[in-house]
C-alpha cells in the first residue's frame, strides 16, 4: 500500500481547519457541527431511519477532522430509540496525526468528551485498516487510511446511509470521479440514502449515473441548496460474502479455550450473542496459551506483502484491545519494551535499511538502528543492526485469555463445559450439535465454531492439513544472565527477565509429539541464545532448565484460518465459488504468532458472523479465508 502523508494543522483567517494541501477548508465556515447536522444527519433521515434496528451502517468518504462522526456518535448516543449497533465506516487519504487531530478539536468543547475519546484511541498514521470500538461495541468506527478509490475496491461492506464528504470537487477532483461514486454505489444497500453540500453538476450526473435518484433541499450556512439522494434497485450491494447471520437464538458454541476461542467468544458476546465455550482440558488457556511469555511485534516488507499488511493490522488492533481489557479493570500481564529484530548476516543491515525508508513508516511504528544504537535501546550488545519496534513487547496469554473470558462470563448467559472433548460435530434442523466419543451430545447451537488448534482439521477438513508443531522455551534464571531490556529476535529470541525468569526459544519441531520439555531442545535454545549477542556465554546444563512445551497449529502457507469452512462434499457453482457449511467457522493456525493474530482474527470471525464491515481490506480477508485451499485446488485442476 501507498506510504500515507498526514494532514497539516492549519486554520483560515476565520479559524476554520484548512488543508494547504488542497486549498480548501474541512467544513462550513459557518459551522462543522452545524453543517454535520443539517447536511449529513438530516440529509440521511438520521436519527429517525437508526430507530429500532439491530444495525445500521454510515459510509463517510472523507473523514477530515471527524466532526460528521462526532455529531452521528452525540446524536447515536442521545437517542433512545436508537439501533443497537452503530458502524461507521470512514475512509481518510490524509489522517491528521494524533496531536494535531486533539488540538483542532478542542475548538469543539460540544464534542469534548467523545473528542477525546477518539483522539486518545486514534490510530497510528499507517495505511490500512483501523478499527476502534466505543461505548462497549455498540458504536464501532472503522477508518479506513487509503486512497478513497482504492479503499472502495478492497472495502467489505454495506452502507445504510453515506455520507459524500470532502474538499470541493474544483480542489479535489479525484474525490468526486465518477469512478469513485460508481464504488460507493457498489457499497449502497437498496434504498439507501445519500448526502453531500455539493451540487456540482458532475456529481449530480455521476451520481445519477451511479444509480441515485437526487433532490435538492436547501443548503446549510452560506449554501443555498445541497443534494440528497436514495439508492435504486440496481444490482448487487458489495459487502458480506459469508451466508447471512441465523435469524433466530443468537447461540454459538466455541470449540477450545485458548487464545483463538478467547477472542471468538469475547468478539461475539459484544454483539449479544449467547456463547457456550467447550474446552479438553480442565480450565482455559492450556496448550501453548499456557505458556509464560511471549513476544508480539509486526513484520515489515519492502513490497509491503500480504502478510507484513495482516500483521500490522493484527498488532496494531492487539494493542488496542488490550489497553480496551485495562480499562475495563482487567490485569493483562504485558509489556511494550520494544522488540529490537536483528538483520539478517552477510548484508542483510542494508537490505533492512533500504526496506524500511521505501515504506516510510512513522518511527513509532519501525525504525531503523544501527547495531550500537540496538544495543543501546536493547540493553544487551548485538552485533548487527535491526529493525526497532517501539511498540512491540512480551505478552502472557494467559492473562489475555482470562481477561476476555471474564468478560464473555458476565454477559448473556455464557457457559464454560471444561473436560468436555469434542470427539465429532454434526448437522441439525437448526444448526450445529458436537458430541462426544460416546456420541453424547454436549452442546447444541444454531452456530458452531472450531478454535481447537491442531485438531481443528479433524472435525471439518479444510482441503489441506493442519499441522502440529511442536515448540519448547527455555527458563533460565535471571541470576545466569545479565537480561535484556527489550526483546531481541534473530533465529532464536529472547524476553526481558519476567518473574526472575528469562525466556528463550524457540525449537520448531515438526511432527513432534513430546509434550515434555527435552534436553536436546534446550540446547538448540541456547545455542540460538548465544547467537543473539556477543555478550551471553551460559554454560548451564542444559537438562537443568526449566522451560514449557507448546504445540503450534499451522497450515501451509503459514497464515491463518478465519471464516466459514468449505463443505467439501458440495461441487460449488465455479472454481472460486466454494459452497460453505452454513454455520459452521474456524479461526486458528496461528503457528507462531497467536498474540498478534488472535485480537484481530475474533473481530473479523464475529464480523464474518453477524453479517457486520469487516475489519480488513477484502484481499487479506482471502489470504485468511479457510475454502483458500478448495479454491487453490480447483484453479490448478482447471490448469
Amino acid at each position: 500500500m501507498p506510504r500515507l502523508e498526514p494532514a497539516t494543522r492549519a486554520l483560515a483567517d476565520d479559524g476554520t481547519p484548512i488543508s494547504p494541501r488542497y486549498g480548501d477548508v474541512y467544513h462550513s465556515a459557518d459551522s462543522g457541527p452545524g453543517q454535520a447536522h443539517h447536511v449529513f444527519l438530516g440529509g440521511n433521515g438520521l436519527p429517525e431511519r437508526w430507530r429500532g434496528r439491530a444495525s445500521f451502517t454510515i459510509l463517510e468518504t472523507g473523514f477530515g477532522l471527524g466532526v460528521n462522526f462526532l455529531a452521528t456518535w452525540q446524536a447515536w448516543r442521545a437517542d433512545p430509540a436508537r439501533s443497537r449497533r452503530l458502524h461507521y465506516v470512514a475512509i481518510e487519504k490524509h489522517p491528521f496525526l494524533r496531536d494535531d487531530l486533539a488540538a483542532l478539536l478542542a475548538a469543539y468543547p460540544g464534542f469534548a468528551e467523545l473528542a477525546d475519546e477518539l483522539a486518545g484511541r486514534w490510530p497510528p498514521a499507517l495505511p490500512g485498516t483501523h478499527r476502534r470500538a466505543f461505548d462497549d461495541g455498540r458504536l464501532v468506527l472503522t477508518l479506513v487510511l487509503d486512497d478513497v478509490e482504492s479503499a472502495l475496491r478492497r472495502l467489505d461492506a454495506v452502507a445504510d446511509a453515506i455520507y459524500l464528504d470532502g474538499f470541493a470537487p474544483a480542489r479535489n477532483p479525484a474525490m468526486w470521479s465518477p469512478q469513485v461514486l460508481r464504488g460507493v454505489a457498489r457499497h449502497a444497500l437498496p434504498g439507501a440514502t445519500c448526502a453531500t453540500w455539493s451540487t456540482a453538476r458532475a456529481v449530480r450526473d455521476a451520481l445519477a449515473d451511479a444509480g441515485f435518484a437526487l433532490e435538492t433541499r436547501p443548503g446549510f450556512g452560506h449554501k443555498r441548496e445541497m443534494l440528497a439522494g436514495r439508492r435504486l434497485p440496481r444490482g448487487t450491494p458489495r459487502g458480506p460474502t459469508t451466508p447471512s447471520p441465523p435469524d433466530g437464538e443468537r447461540h454459538a458454541i466455541v470449540v477450545g479455550a485458548g487464545l483463538a476461542g478467547a477472542s471468538a467468544a469475547w468478539q461475539l458476546a459484544r454483539r449479544r450473542w449467547r456463547v457456550t465455550l467447550v474446552d479438553a482440558a480442565a480450565g482455559p488457556a492450556t496448550g501453548a496459551s499456557s505458556l509464560h511469555a511471549g513476544s508480539f511485534h509486526p513484520l515489515v516488507a519492502r513490497d509491503d506483502s500480504l502478510l507484513a499488511r495482516l500483521s500490522r493490522a493484527a498488532f496494531l488492533h492487539a494493542l488496542d484491545a488490550w489497553r480496551e481489557l485495562e480499562r475495563r479493570g482487567h490485569a493483562i500481564a504485558w509489556s511494550r519494551c520494544g522488540v529490537l529484530q536483528l538483520a539478517r548476516r552477510h548484508g542483510g543491515d542494508a537490505a533492512l535499511r533500504a526496506t524500511i525508508d521505501e515504506l516510510g513508516f512513522p518511527a513509532s511504528f519501525v525504525e531503523f538502528v544501527d547495531a550500537d544504537t540496538g544495543s543501546a535501546r536493547a540493553g544487551l550488545r548485538v552485533d548487527r543492526a535491526g529493525a526497532w519496534f517501539p511498540e512491540g513487547g512480551w505478552a502472557r496469554a494467559s492473562s489475555i485469555v482470562r481477561a476476555q473470558l471474564d468478560e464473555v462470563s458476565s454477559r448473556h448467559d455464557a457457559r464454560f463445559l471444561a473436560s468436555r472433548r469434542v470427539a465429532s460435530l454434526a448437522r441439525t434442523a437448526d444448526g450445529w450439535r458436537v458430541m462426544d466419543a460416546s456420541g453424547e451430545c454436549i452442546a447444541d447451537a444454531p452456530v458452531a465454531v472450531l478454535a481447537n488448534a491442531t485438531d481443528l482439521a479433524r472435525l471439518s477438513p479444510i482441503g489441506t492439513p493442519v499441522r502440529s508443531v511442536r515448540g519448547q522455551v527455555s527458563h533460565v534464571p535471571a541470576a545466569a544472565l545479565a537480561p535484556p531490556r527489550a526483546v531481541v529476535i534473530g533465529h532464536g529470541y529472547v524476553l526481558p527477565a519476567i518473574g526472575g525468569i528469562v525466556v528463550a526459544g524457540s525449537s520448531y519441531d515438526v511432527e513432534s509429539t513430546q509434550a515434555e520439555p527435552t534436553p536436546a531442545s534446550h540446547e538448540g535454545n541456547l545455542a540460538r541464545l548465544r547467537a543473539l549477542s556477543p555478550e551471553i556465554v551460559i554454560d548451564a546444563e542444559a537438562a537443568a532448565l526449566g522451560g514449557g512445551v507448546g504445540f503450534r497449529a499451522v497450515v501451509a502457507d503459514r497464515l491463518p484460518i478465519v471464516g466459514a469452512l468449505p463443505d467439501l462434499e458440495q461441487p460449488g457453482g465455479s472454481v472460486d465459488r466454494v459452497a460453505l457449511r452454513d454455520g459452521l467457522f474456524a479461526i486458528g493456525a496461528f503457528a507462531s504468532r497467536g498474540l498478534v493474530w488472535s485480537s484481530l482474527a475474533g473481530e473479523i470471525l464475529a464480523a464474518r458472523i453477524d453479517g457486520d464491515p469487516l475489519p480488513v481490506e477484502t484481499d487479506l480477508a482471502a489470504a485468511i479465508d479457510p475454502a483458500r485451499f478448495v479454491r487453490r485446488a480447483r484453479r490448478r485442476a482447471a490448469g
